[in-house]
């Protein structure tokens, strides 16, 4: 810790008009030098950010430590002091973020009230699931010709969102799930029970980018999204992107 008492001397305080020699310069130099150096940690330390997401493996993995997720590990590299992460079902995850309560959203893409910088840590693509014995005919009708009057989208939030879309699928409670693929190719590999009920049943052309949304209420906002961006480019032009996209079996090519 430094004091006034490291950069003062005794001697300047109690005699102030004694004549100044030249050591006195050199030791006022050090103790400025002290000072400043003591005081530069202050400056460049920041406080951890603090992020919530949904629990979706490749991506957000809070059940294995030693493979945390894509979003996690890049995180980590990114920013100066590593991160914190809470799983929370999407939702609410969102409205903390907006709140303030958590400075930013892991896996944000297209939503309102949050600041997204202009550098995507990654692409999402997005694929429909059908059954795998069953052929639908009105999700074919639907495939071939959009505007089926027939068909209504569901969203269902909350915990365990994707075992349970599925398990509705399954029964026959909707007729396909439109799911991020990596994710729910993920689940697939983990869950070799679902072999051969469950199919792909089609993409969405292209891939929507994939940011991380900071919360308007952080302090600094813009500086934390410059810090963001800069560090992307530098993983990307490094290709470390890429290799953790490997780890996890994400082409983002």
């Amino acid at each position: 810790f430094c004091t006034k008492t490291d950069v003062l001397r005794r001697g300047d305080l109690a005699y102030p008009d004694r004549p100044r020699r030249p050591e006195d310069s050199m030791l006022r130099a050090s103790f400025v030098l002290l000072a400043l150096s003591c005081a530069a940690p202050l400056l460049s330390l920041a406080e951890p950010l603090r992020f919530a997401g949904d629990d979706g493996c490749p991506y957000l993995c809070p059940g294995t430590p030693q493979r945390p997720g894509y979003l996690v590990e890049a995180l980590s590299q990114v920013l100066r002091e590593p991160p914190h992460f809470d799983s929370l079902p999407w939702p609410r995850a969102v409205q903390m973020v907006r709140d303030g309560h958590r400075d930013g959203l892991v896996g944000a893409y297209g939503l309102d009230g949050l600041r997204v910088g202009s550098e995507p840590i990654g692409w999402v693509g997005l694929a429909f699931y059908a059954q795998g014995y069953v052929n639908n005919p009105r999700f074919e009708a639907w495939r071939s010709q959009a505007g089926d009057d027939d068909l209504h989208l569901q969203v269902l939030g909350g915990e365990r969102v994707l075992p349970r879309n599925l398990q509705k699928l399954l029964l026959g409670r909707i007729d396909v799930l439109l799911e991020d693929r990596d994710i729910i190719e993920h689940y697939l590999e983990h869950h070799p029970q679902l072999a051969g009920q469950i199919r792909r049943a089609g993409e969405l052309p292209g891939r929507q980018p994939l940011h991380v949304g900071l919360s308007p209420h952080l302090p600094e906002v813009d500086a934390r999204l410059a810090e963001l961006d800069e560090g992307l480019r530098q993983l990307r032009r490094e290709g470390t992107l890429k290799v953790l996209g490997e780890r996890y079996r994400l082409s983002f090519e």
